[in-house]
């Protein structure tokens, strides 16, 4: 990028939040910020909503870079609650909403970022930021146009946990941590670092209720975590096959569902 690094002279210590449950989303801006930002001391990341709330209240933050779908508490509300606890810095929303949407909210929130983020549009975001650093900001993020963006709640998918069974024992098991679910008869089978257990939902009950942007379905028997897939494979017959992370099966991807990595 031919700009400069931004620089904030004059200012002695200035720490920046980043709040996004997907771990290499918030670690890629955090980074992006260290490098176009000089006069940000540190970047901290959290994953919830409900950290950013906890960690701004023990630490003063300067800006907030907040995803507005997050598991739990959204953005929308967690920016509400920042508000009624004296939280006064500066808000950015980053959204994977299109530009007519986000449109709505422009004028509550200092800036917003489309995700995916390019460093172009966040070096903008960063010299309005500094434009406002002695700004103290007075609005209340109260607006019923933040939260007609936001899904549906009977749309919002909340499965967590699940209680899995190997032999004698069940395992409560934190979804975040499978790598995959695979129909096995009258099974499912439940893929994690931990080895393979059982349980009786089907794939098709899953996909109700698992993030679809963390979760997707490859095929009419498999459900793998984006995150885990350690490549995508193509044969001959223009065929896809999934490898995840530490586990030995290659899944195949249906016709149908081939079009999530045809772009990759």
């Amino acid at each position: 990028m031919a700009n400069a690094n931004l620089t904030n002279s004059g200012h002695s210590s200035m720490c920046v939040m980043v709040v996004d449950d997907e771990p290499l989303l918030r670690f890629h801006l955090q980074r992006l910020l260290q490098e176009l930002w000089e006069g940000v001391d540190q970047v901290i990341t959290v994953g919830s909503g409900l950290e950013a709330i906890s960690m701004a209240q023990e630490i003063n933050v300067h800006a907030i870079f907040m995803d507005i779908k997050m598991p739990g508490i959204s953005g929308i509300e967690t920016a509400k609650q920042l508000r009624k606890s004296g939280f006064s810095g500066h808000l950015v929303f980053v959204t994977a909403y299109d530009e007519h949407a986000v449109a709505a909210f422009e004028h509550e929130a200092l800036d917003y970022l489309l995700k995916p983020i390019e460093e172009k549009r966040l070096y903008e975001c960063i010299k309005r930021l500094q434009s406002r650093s002695q700004t103290t900001v007075k609005y209340e993020l109260d607006s019923d146009q933040l939260t007609r963006l936001l899904p549906r709640t009977e749309n919002v998918n909340t499965l967590s946990w699940i209680n899995a069974s190997r032999g004698d024992s069940i395992h409560v098991i934190k979804v975040s941590d499978v790598f995959c679910f695979i129909a096995e008869d009258k099974y499912t089978s439940v893929i994690t670092a931990d080895g393979e257990f059982l349980i009786r939902k089907t794939i098709k009950q899953l996909v109700d209720e698992l993030n679809p942007d963390v979760f997707w379905r490859i095929h009419r028997s498999a459900i793998v975590q984006v995150s885990c897939i350690e490549c995508v494979k193509k044969d001959d017959q223009g065929h896809y096959f999934v490898l995840i992370k530490d586990f030995e099966r290659v899944l195949p991807v249906s016709r149908n569902n081939a079009q999530l990595f045809k772009q990759m």
